[in-house]
């Protein structure tokens, strides 16, 4: 057969890997070329336009691949570098808004090696396994050799004493200096909070607000001209913009009645037009990602584009951890396993990540501590920040007994407004505090105010 038909024979053969006909026992791979890299400088697809998010685009495309360009490098043909796309056993790292998929040049070259030595024993004419079968056992291995690979050839990084202090000190100093004059919003959080790039973790209790906190947060954030990025995995989109709609208008009327679930159910009133058209015509950069079935790396891929490329990374808020898939054997090796991914993508990007936490049904009638938190052994120690919001009431009330404790609680959710605490259980930028608020949860509104006192909690409930 002369190089021509058996180069044609060798496409017809890739293409079945999507058809799912016959097994694909594709060319031997190439070795990577200088045409085959991803030139960001001078050859960008004819369509392509840089990432929405990103102020240039450029930069974050150094060392990714095209699709056209993996089948090239690995030897097999786009429709079957697409097909282990679809199935997820080659993951693209960075897609453009026109539908562009780049893959890191890193995992193909690990692929590569996997491949010269497994694919074709896998896939060898009528002994190969089907590829549904064969695929996904080609990747793991490549996955795990990658790892150690990248383990080998980026070994710690090791800073000595006297260089460090010498060359880099300042600098990183410098680099810090961005974010001293950021500012969350709340007077309290802020008199007490050097708010840097870090791993910050809240919980709370029900009826604490904590969805609606970390909201407010954001939105203040953005406000204060931060990139910000809300990753919902309970709420829609429109569930947590009618937050805002419903807690601007109640600072222009205190008097108002609307809530957000009366403006989603069609409520209006001239006031709400006047907030609506100054969000509208707002430059705050406040966004939200609509989660569902995602796993935490399937996450930090979506997030790793929007974070390149800026003077700044973005704030992001992930909520909640607890409902993240996970496929390990237990809920709590998958928070463990997400916390320290995260962490290590926060140092990557330096970003500012909030992550919002459950807590144990155990916890629910005694004041918050780490033992508070849900299946989340290993928060304490990675986290930077930990937060606790609960209902003052809880410092004063008998854990032990649970009707009477049910009770008031019940009359302290029934309180307009709530009082609620923030507990800092740890800080590595700091020491711990504490910080209170009057939360209007039928206005989705938390007012930072002086600290409460047994007293004035136990006349606000008679007045109730």
């Amino acid at each position: 057969m002369d190089n021509d038909n058996k180069k044609s024979a060798d496409v017809q053969k890739g293409e079945s890997v999507v058809n799912g006909s016959t097994p694909v026992t594709p060319q031997l791979p190439h070795p990577t070329s200088s045409k085959s890299r991803v030139n960001v400088s001078t050859s960008f697809p004819p369509h392509f336009q840089p990432p929405p998010s990103s102020k240039s685009g450029v930069n974050a495309l150094e060392g990714y691949f095209t699709t056209e360009q993996v089948a090239k490098s690995i030897g097999v043909t786009r429709k079957a570098v697409e097909y282990w796309r679809k199935r997820g056993w080659l993951p693209a790292d960075l897609i453009d808004h026109n539908g562009v998929y780049w893959y890191l040049e890193e995992r193909v070259e690990q692929l590569k090696a996997v491949y010269r030595r497994d694919w074709q024993t896998a896939w060898a004419g009528g002994k190969a396994k089907d590829e549904e079968k064969a695929s996904p056992e080609i990747f793991t291995e490549a996955g795990k050799r990658m790892t150690d690979w990248k383990r080998r050839a980026q070994p710690p990084k090791v800073l000595h004493l006297t260089d460090y202090f010498a060359n880099q000190l300042k600098a990183d100093i410098d680099s810090l200096k961005k974010y001293a004059n950021r500012l969350t919003g709340f007077k309290n959080i802020d008199e007490q909070q050097f708010f840097n790039p870090g791993l910050y973790v809240i919980g709370a209790t029900p009826a604490a607000g904590k969805t609606t906190f970390c909201w407010q947060l954001l939105e203040q954030l953005a406000e204060r001209g931060e990139d910000c990025i809300y990753c919902s995995y309970e709420m829609s989109g429109l569930e947590l913009f009618t937050k805002t709609a419903a807690r601007r208008l109640f600072l222009k009327d205190k008097q108002t009645s609307l809530t957000a679930a009366d403006i989603r159910r069609g409520s209006w009133s001239a006031q709400l037009d006047c907030v609506i058209n100054e969000v509208a015509n707002s430059k705050t950069n406040l966004q939200v990602l609509e989660l569902q079935d995602e796993s935490i790396d399937e996450l930090l891929i979506r997030l790793k584009p929007l974070c390149l490329d800026k003077q700044k990374a973005p704030v992001i808020c992930l909520d909640y951890l607890q409902i993240v898939p996970s496929s390990k054997e237990s809920t709590k090796l998958g928070v463990d396993d997400s916390v320290r991914k995260l962490k290590k993508f926060q140092r990557d990007t330096n970003s500012t990540f909030i992550v919002i936490s459950s807590f144990n049904r155990a916890n629910y009638t005694q004041s918050v501590s780490f033992e508070s938190f849900k299946e989340s052994g290993n928060i304490e120690y990675t986290a930077d920040v930990v937060w606790a919001l609960q209902l003052f009431l809880l410092n004063s009330i008998n854990p032990n007994n649970v009707a009477d404790s049910r009770k008031k609680i019940d009359i302290a959710k029934m309180k307009q407004p709530r009082q609620i605490q923030l507990k800092c259980l740890k800080n590595r930028q700091g020491t711990n505090y504490d910080c209170f608020f009057h939360y209007f949860s039928a206005h989705d509104y938390f007012e930072p105010c002086d600290k409460f006192t047994e007293n004035n909690s136990k006349s606000s409930e008679h007045k109730q």
